[in-house]
Parts: C-alpha cells; sequence; structure tokens
C-alpha cells in the first residue's frame, strides 16, 4: 500500500484578532493533523483545529527563547513524511519577515508538497486599527515597510538594522517599522541625522487590532519619549509619515461595558464564547484562558448496553464525537439512546453534531442534572456519563442515592499550560473584572498566584459562573486571598455571567448618581 503524502501550508494567521485570518487559512486549520504556531497568533485559532490535532508551540517573542528555525523546518518536513497535513501557523503574512521563504525552500528542496496561504500583515492593519492608512493620497502614494532588528556577528548580538539611512530619510511617503521598539530612540536619531524633518508626523501603534491596543502620536523627534512615557511595549508597530497625523477610527466601543477590561479565565473554547459574548456589550476583554482540554487515550466503552448518554460540558460532546470518529463507531450505534446535557451551552454543542437533547435540567449545575437524570431513568437502565476526569461528585451521588447503575467515563484531563498562566496572572492584575467558569479554573488560578509570590489588587472583582465555582474561591480565599469582591451569575451559563457584570456596572452607576 502506497503511503499517503503530507502537505504543509504555511498560514498567514492576521494580525490581532482571530476573525482576521482569511476562509482559505481557517479551512485548512479546521482539517489539519500538526500545527506548528508561534506567539503572535491568535489562541482562539488553535480551538478551529481537530481535537486530535497535534499542537507545537514554536516561538516566541522577543528575548525569550525560541525555537532555531532549523528545527521548525526539521519538524515541518518531518510531519509532512509521515503524511500529514500540517499547518505552520504564523502571526501576519508567512512572507512579510516571517520567514516563510526559507521554510518553502527548505519543504521544496525534500520534494514535500507545500502552499502559502497569506495573512494581513501587521505593517497595514496595525496602524489602520489606530485610524492610519499607510497611503493616502493627498499625503502619501507609497510605502516602506522594513524591520529594525537583525542578528549578526559570531555571537548572534541583536542590533538595530545597519541600513542606507540618508536614502530611507528621503524617500517619501510612510515609513512603517517592525521589531524597532528596542531601538526606537536611536532609530529616531539616526533618520534625524539623515536628514528626517524632527517635526515629521509619527505614532506606535501596540498590540494592534486587538481589545489590548493602545498608541501614541507624536513627532519623530519626541516619539520615544513619549512612548516611553506611555508605557508602550512589544508587539508594536512603528509608523513615521504625515499619514500618522490623520485619526480615521470607528470611535469608542458601545455597549453596556464599554470601558470596563474584563479578564476571562478557563480552557481556550469557553474564553473564547464568553470574550465575544462580552465584547457584543462594548468590553475589551483580556484572553486569561489557561486551562486545555487533554483527551484520554482510554477507548469508549461499548455502546450496546447504554440507554442513555450524558453530558456536562462542551467540551464533553466534542471530545465524545471526537473519539468515535478516532475509533471508527458508527453513529448508528447511538440509535435510542437518550441524551441528557447539563445547560444550554452544552445543548447547543450537541445540535452542531446534529443530535438533539431530550433532558436539560432548569438549573444547570451538576447536581440538579443528576436530580432529572435520576428522575427519568428506569431502575434497569444504565447511563453512560462522558465528562472531564474528576467530575463533580453531586451528579455521582444522586444516581447512587437512586440506585440508577452508570459508567463515568473521562473523557479528557484539564490540564493548567504553566506559562499562559503566568502571563493571565500578569494580565489579570489589569482588569477591572477577572471571570471564572469553575472550581478547577479557581483552584489552578491561584496556584498561579503562589507561584508567581503575588496578589491580586483589591480593585479587581471576580466573578463565577455558579455556587461550586463561588465556593471553591470561598474556600481557598481563607489561605490566600484573590480579591475584595465577587459575584455570583444567577444563571450558570456564559450569557449569565455576562448579565451578572452589566447588572454589578449598573448598581455601582446607580449608587454614584444617587
Amino acid at each position: 500500500m502506497e503511503k499517503k503524502k503530507g502537505k504543509v501550508y504555511l498560514v498567514g494567521a492576521g494580525c490581532g484578532e482571530a476573525d482576521l485570518i482569511t476562509v482559505r487559512g481557517l479551512a485548512c486549520l479546521r482539517r489539519c493533523d500538526v500545527v506548528l504556531y508561534d506567539s503572535l497568533t491568535a489562541a482562539q485559532l488553535l480551538e478551529q483545529t481537530p481535537l486530535s490535532c497535534e499542537k507545537i508551540n514554536v516561538g516566541k517573542r522577543y528575548a525569550g527563547k525560541a525555537m532555531p528555525q532549523e528545527e521548525i523546518n526539521r519538524l515541518l518536513l518531518e510531519k509532512a513524511k509521515e503524511g500529514k497535513v500540517v499547518v505552520r501557523l504564523k502571526g501576519g503574512d508567512p512572507y512579510v519577515f516571517g520567514r516563510g521563504g526559507e521554510e518553502m525552500l527548505a519543504l521544496q528542496g525534500e520534494g514535500i508538497a507545500c502552499e502559502e496561504i497569506p495573512g494581513i500583515t501587521s505593517a497595514i492593519a496595525a496602524p489602520a486599527s489606530a485610524g492610519i492608512p499607510v497611503t493616502h493620497r493627498q499625503c502619501s502614494r507609497m510605502v516602506t515597510i522594513l524591520t529594525a532588528s537583525s542578528v549578526s556577528g559570531e555571537g548572534k548580538q541583536e542590533s538595530l538594522t545597519p541600513i542606507d539611512y540618508k536614502a530611507l530619510a528621503s524617500l517619501e511617503g510612510t515609513l512603517v517599522i517592525l521589531m524597532g521598539m528596542h531601538h526606537l530612540k536611536e532609530l529616531a536619531g539616526k533618520l534625524m541625522e539623515a536628514g528626517k524633518r524632527g517635526d515629521t508626523p509619527a505614532a506606535v501603534i501596540m498590540d494592534g487590532a486587538t481589545d489590548r491596543q493602545r498608541s501614541v502620536r507624536a513627532t519623530l523627534e519626541t516619539l520615544a519619549e513619549a512612548v516611553e512615557k506611555a508605557g508602550l511595549k512589544p508587539p508594536a508597530v512603528i509608523v513615521i509619515g504625515e499619514v500618522a497625523a490623520l485619526s480615521l477610527s470607528a470611535g469608542t466601543a458601545q455597549g453596556e461595558l464599554a470601558g470596563l477590561r474584563v479578564a476571562v479565565t478557563g480552557t481556550e473554547g469557553f474564553s473564547a464564547r464568553l470574550a465575544e459574548k462580552l465584547k457584543e456589550q462594548g468590553a475589551s476583554v483580556i484572553d486569561c484562558s489557561f486551562l486545555r482540554a487533554v483527551p484520554t487515550k482510554e477507548r469508549l466503552p461499548e455502546l450496546d448496553g447504554y440507554s442513555w448518554l450524558c453530558f456536562t460540558s462542551p467540551n464533553g460532546v466534542a471530545h465524545f464525537f471526537s473519539k468515535l470518529r478516532e475509533e471508527k463507531r458508527d453513529l448508528r450505534t447511538l440509535s435510542g439512546m437518550r441524551i441528557a446535557v447539563i445547560g444550554p451551552g452544552t445543548k447547543s454543542r450537541l445540535e452542531e453534531y446534529g443530535f438533539y437533547a431530550d433532558a436539560m435540567p432548569s438549573v444547570y449545575d451538576a447536581d440538579h442534572l443528576g436530580l432529572l437524570v435520576a428522575s427519568l431513568a428506569e431502575k434497569e437502565e444504565k447511563i453512560l456519563i462522558c465528562r472531564a476526569d474528576k467530575g463533580s461528585r453531586e451528579l455521582t451521588r444522586n444516581l447512587d442515592q437512586a440506585g440508577i447503575s452508570y459508567t463515568d467515563f473521562p473523557l479528557y484531563e484539564l490540564e493548567a499550560d504553566r506559562e499562559k498562566r503566568r502571563e493571565a496572572v500578569r494580565n489579570a492584575a489589569e482588569a477591572d473584572y477577572l471571570l471564572f467558569g469553575s472550581a478547577s479554573g479557581v483552584e489552578t488560578f491561584r496556584d498561579g498566584l503562589l507561584e508567581e509570590k503575588t496578589e491580586l489588587p483589591e480593585r479587581v472583582t471576580i466573578a463565577c459562573i455558579g455556587e461550586k465555582c463561588a465556593g471553591k474561591l470561598q474556600e481557598i480565599q481563607l489561605r490566600n486571598p484573590l480579591s475584595g469582591g465577587t459575584l455570583v451569575a444567577e444563571e450558570f451559563t456564559t450569557e449569565g455571567l455576562v448579565r451578572c457584570v452589566i447588572n454589578e456596572e449598573k448598581a455601582r452607576r446607580t449608587g454614584k448618581d444617587a
């Protein structure tokens, strides 16, 4: 039998938010076997890959550890030669200072099929998101893009890119500079020495096209000082030219939560769904997702003897159907089985697979799900519970008390990404609200605080999706306070959590008005 040939796609993720990726790029992600991604790609994009997809982080930001390019090339070749569909996911565009050309040449040299899928480069997207068009008929008919950072010498020292600054300063139009924040003062000085006027409009855009975006406008002469005063850090894009004086942005966000910074925790899937609802209300969302759902290796039990399927999360639904595919189980084996779900989010995910829930409790927690299934199932029937390892005891306790037979099958385990948790702990300190969707999220976040030897500022208000989540918070506060205020959603859904924050803000505004 001829071995299946692999293929590599060099996919540009675009700049900033996940929905700026192209339709073709997203299609590649949704069917790949392996994805190699860098630190500038939106975390939500990794949720678009199949559950069985192998995810490999190959890049970090300036001054951090990064996988050498030779090792990345070797991995691309290795995975493709295994017959796999591989996506090399890059922030921006692969061919704009993304080393995509080097990877393409390495793959072509080994006879590996490879295709480049363009993305929106930060050189264009970041200025645009700040209301700066890089070209404009009245003041800029050309744009020059360069990187200000280069590595040279035996010691591989990083320094300002050696270039003919006199020629650069004489160019008309717009200069867009990437990877230049660590050399901003030196860069501006060289351009002015070469003849660029000090009063030339200039700007820096940090975290462009994201909810964390910040920008500074100044002149070339005052830009470095203005950026330092504002506390802007990489990644950022520098714009020099008359267009930097323009402001064509859409204006301020609208909604009940406009102007608020809300940090969301949990798995990437849960955080993405919650973030979408918060953005609809105008909130600026800080992604603090640090949990990942890792599928267990155990095979599903034979389904013939079960009358009920029971799901406690959207993750459980997705991992169940992924295991069915991997184990080549026929969907017809589910015929005649009734399905119970914990709440609307799980119900909605189930419907994506063409199945509709037979039962859902009025209160969306494990305790009430257990009570409902116990009341509906006959004594001789058997329940298959498909959920995370170490799930809530309330569900099985209610079935035990009713004398209902069940199998509590661990579909996946929740693991903390320690690096992302470290980032989450730092970033959450800048939020007005910190949202938790599970007790495990609360406990893992607390572990991150202890590891970093820090605490949340008292001004950060915590909101929990349900009583169990809030109970865990109360339990650990006895040993390590997380913050001064805690809210609990009345409805245990992402919508309920958002509504909880909205109600709190309304109450605060009413109090101030009074």
